[in-house]
C-alpha cells in the first residue's frame, strides 16, 4: 500500500458552494458546463464537482426553503485548487452570474463541512 502524503505536502484546495439554475438536471450536464466555463481561466483548473443536488430533488427543495428562496434551484459543492480560486470566484460570484452563466457562488471555505452547514446540505453516506 502506498504511503499517504502528509497534510503539508498535499495540494491546497478551497470548497465552493454553488447554486445553479433548474436547467441542469444531471451531474454530467453541470460538469460539462463548468468545464467549458472554466476554460477561460489561465491556471490549470482541475475542479471536481463533489456533490450535486438537482432542482427537483428533496435536498435542493429543503435548501431553498432554509435559505428563504422562492425559485427552484440546484445546489452543489466544487473542489477548486488554491491557485485558481480567485479567478473562479471572480467568474461566478457576481450578482449577474446566475443569469449569465447559470451558476452562482454562495459560499466558500477551506473545509467542506462548513460549506455543507451553510447550505444546509446533508453529509452523504460513505459506501465502504
Amino acid at each position: 500500500m502506498a504511503k499517504r502524503l502528509s497534510k503539508a505536502l498535499r495540494g491546497k484546495r478551497r470548497w465552493v458552494g454553488i447554486e445553479c439554475t433548474s436547467q441542469f438536471e444531471t451531474r454530467s450536464s453541470l460538469g460539462g458546463h463548468l468545464s467549458s466555463l472554466f476554460q477561460s481561466i489561465e491556471q490549470s483548473t482541475t475542479f471536481r464537482l463533489m456533490e450535486f443536488y438537482p432542482a427537483d430533488s428533496e435536498v435542493a427543495k429543503d435548501t431553498v426553503a432554509a435559505l428563504e428562496g422562492s425559485e427552484s434551484r440546484g445546489f452543489g459543492i466544487l473542489e477548486i485548487p488554491h491557485p485558481a480560486y480567485q479567478e473562479v470566484r471572480l467568474l461566478i460570484e457576481s450578482e449577474h452570474s446566475l443569469s449569465d452563466h447559470g451558476v452562482r457562488s454562495l459560499t466558500s471555505s477551506g473545509k467542506i463541512r462548513l460549506v455543507r452547514e451553510r447550505l444546509h446540505l446533508p453529509r452523504p453516506n460513505r459506501n465502504r
